[in-house]
């Protein structure tokens, strides 16, 4: 598997030195606000972040995220092709 936006098992990724765990399984729709997902966009680069406001997938509306730092961007909903749900992974192995 090269490219996790077609991901059915759970996942790890790397952003800076923390390991996250990838979810695939669970539903874009179900997500929350606070949350730390992997943003799978149409055409661009997979981001790390946190999604700041509730998601409708392919919605006529824009998802608000957060970078891991702080800063902020949105991304029309539907030019979002995945969105997973991430979380640290307790043991920060290689």
């Amino acid at each position: 598997m090269t490219d996790g936006r077609t991901a059915t098992q759970p996942y790890r990724v790397r952003a800076s030195t923390t390991w996250y765990w990838v979810d695939p399984t669970v539903r874009a729709d179900t997500i929350e606000p606070g949350d730390t997902v992997v943003i799978y966009p149409l055409t661009g680069d997979v981001t790390l972040a946190i999604l700041q406001t509730a998601f409708e997938p392919g919605g006529a509306g824009r998802a608000d995220f957060s970078t891991l730092d702080g800063g902020r961007f949105s991304i029309p909903a539907r030019d979002i092709a995945a969105l997973h749900l991430a979380a640290i992974d307790d043991e920060q192995i290689s």
